[in-house]
């Protein structure tokens, strides 16, 4: 396996220089083509951060790198301004910038050429999600290429990583059977990790990191049918996961017995304690993504940030990325903030007498 391959003939390099784990956050394609970019990284560098993961391939398609002629014709490309001078800044104060390409959302690249990549029902009604967006084949063989193209590109812009998003089936708005164009007859679990073994192989001669974004529940079920995730199989062709163990979207019934502190507490902890015990095997690290946003914060109790921080931390996860769909981000604004680098959070969060 090319990926054991490349871990083997490094393993004098990372067994003399630990990597040092990632806290960060996530810039949308707003933020990152604003002036408010600069601000954020400030913060970012008063907080020790040392992560930043930008839109480069949007929710519903838009493009922030120039690809080679042969996709001219999706007509995605969306200038994110001095984006290379925005990278190279990153770079400049030692903070890793990560490109999220999602992936089989896509509303640009379903159009063209008549729907020709686009998910359809049976009946060859084009299938449209409960927000109104397009889905495409991951079987097609152009929707893959053009997928790495992106990426390619991204990591000649100075991106360190990559990172594939949306690398799911559809899952709301369904109304009936889906068709898949090119289907091939692998299943969908089969046909999401095939797409990133061709990934890794593509990107690796890059100097790159991949890494791919999971639902959370991914690392606490053999198999997640309904998204078709499967952990140990993607992990086997990526340097990273991050699963997204937003408290928000686990069900309410989920240790609901216990303080509002301590569920959202477990939650983090367990889900990344699960997630380290399955993919270790394979080097892969993980990297956790936490909720910085207002839903359902109600039912997470006092500075919930931190709290998910500090169990992100205690669970020895190899890295945080906070999360808010509009980049704005109520840590740096915390009297006290936990991190890697300054853990002595000593407020007590939940009794230790609660149930375990």
């Amino acid at each position: 396996m090319i990926k054991r391959i490349i871990f083997a003939s490094m393993l004098f390099f990372f067994l003399s220089a630990p990597a040092e784990k990632i806290s960060g956050i996530y810039i949308n394609r707003y933020k990152a083509s604003s002036s408010k970019f600069y601000d954020l990284v400030k913060k970012m560098r008063e907080n020790n951060m040392n992560g930043a993961v930008i839109d480069i391939k949007y929710d519903r398609g838009e493009v922030g790198v120039v690809l080679p002629d042969e996709f001219s014709s999706i007509t995605s490309y969306d200038r994110i301004h001095d984006i290379k001078l925005k990278v190279d800044t990153l770079l400049k104060y030692s903070i890793k910038p990560i490109a999220r390409i999602v992936c089989f959302k896509d509303n640009k690249l379903a159009k063209i050429n008549d729907y020709k990549y686009a998910v359809r029902y049976s009946t060859g009604e084009i299938f449209y999600d409960a927000s109104g967006a397009l889905w495409v084949s991951p079987f097609s063989r152009f929707v893959r290429e053009y997928l790495i193209a992106v990426a390619v590109e991204s990591a000649k812009m100075g991106f360190k990583e990559i990172q594939f998003d949306y690398i799911r089936y559809p899952t709301d708005g369904i109304k009936g059977t889906l068709v898949f164009p090119e289907h091939n007859g692998m299943n969908g679990f089969s046909i999401v990790i095939d797409f990133l073994k061709e990934a890794y192989e593509e990107l690796k001669p890059y100097n790159v990191d991949i890494s791919c974004d999971i639902y959370g529940y991914t690392v606490w079920f053999d198999s997640l049918y309904y998204v078709n995730q499967q952990l140990e199989g993607m992990s086997q062709y990526v340097d990273a996961v991050y699963p997204m163990v937003y408290p928000s979207h686990f069900s309410d019934s989920l240790y609901s017995s216990r303080s509002k502190e301590k569920r959202t507490y477990d939650i983090i902890f367990q889900s990344s304690v699960k997630s380290i015990n399955r993919i270790r095997k394979y080097n892969t690290k993980t990297v956790l993504y936490l909720q910085d946003f207002k839903w359902k914060s109600s039912k997470m109790g006092f500075d919930y940030v931190n709290n998910q921080i500090k169990a992100a931390v205690e669970s020895d996860a190899d890295g945080f990325i906070l999360w808010d769909p509009s980049s704005e981000y109520s840590y740096f604004n915390l009297d006290t903030k936990v991190n890697f680098k300054d853990n002595k959070d000593d407020f007590k969060y939940f009794q230790e007498a609660e149930e375990p």
